[in-house]
């Protein structure tokens, strides 16, 4: 597993709040799960190509994910993964696994950053309570952003983190409309979860959790993201 120097207190959650009003508790911890899943869907089933870091607390959390990230690292630019090295990883072609120290301010947040010349996304969030407390009773606080500026920066932060050389810039995002498309299947793929755990008539928090989001954070993003859109010339 490569080295990195990561500082310990670097923190992706508390680079958003410096910019972002994050308010935002996240209780049920599937809809972090949710959420992880519709960002890694931009790439994995909407074909962006990203780079894509993402923050699992402790590596043997990402073991579950595999299967997933393999496919993932297939259409991807690169996967960055982050975590306390508490468990043996495979090797996966294209994914890089970031070690973090038990003591770092890292190993509190679930993070995901996905970042491409026609997309950008990242869920930000630090833990309330404890990576061994019952799932059921995790609650986290932070924010799920389409706001390209904020993911600019949280990119360009973990590229330096990880030693890459970022070759994206904001003039490099020239498919801004593309973020826009991407939005839609997201928000379309999370009204039919809403619309199939209503059918089911269970897991009432997760859906009201999820409702929610599609109601505040992604209908907000949308239309922020329409009404600032200039279509392409031509």
């Amino acid at each position: 597993m490569s080295e990195f120097n990561i500082s310990p207190t670097f923190s992706v959650y508390k680079l958003v709040a410096r910019v972002e009003n994050v308010s935002s508790i996240i209780n049920h911890r599937r809809a972090m799960t949710v959420i992880s899943h519709e960002i890694e869907n931009a790439t994995l089933l909407d074909n962006a190509h990203t780079t894509i870091f993402a923050g699992f607390q402790r590596l043997s959390r990402f073991l579950p994910q595999v299967a997933r990230y393999e496919q993932l690292a297939q259409r991807a630019r690169a996967i960055y993964v982050f975590g306390v090295p508490d468990a043996t990883m495979p090797s996966i072609p294209n994914v890089t696994y970031v070690p973090l120290k038990p003591a770092d301010q890292l190993t509190k947040e679930w993070f995901l950053v996905s970042l491409g010349r026609d997309y950008a996304s990242a869920l930000a969030t630090e833990e309330l309570t404890h990576i061994d407390d019952p799932d059921e009773t995790r609650v986290f606080k932070g924010i799920w952003t389409f706001d390209v500026d904020m993911v600019m920066i949280l990119h360009d932060w973990l590229t330096q983190v990880v030693g890459l050389r970022s070759d994206l810039d904001n003039a490099a995002m020239t498919h801004k409309h593309h973020q826009l498309s991407y939005l839609g299947e997201v928000i379309l793929r999370m009204r039919a979860r809403v619309e199939r755990l209503a059918r089911q008539g269970k897991e009432d928090t997760l859906r009201e959790e999820i409702d929610q989001l599609l109601r505040s954070q992604l209908q907000n993003a949308f239309h922020q993201l329409k009404t600032t859109h200039v279509p392409p010339v031509g």
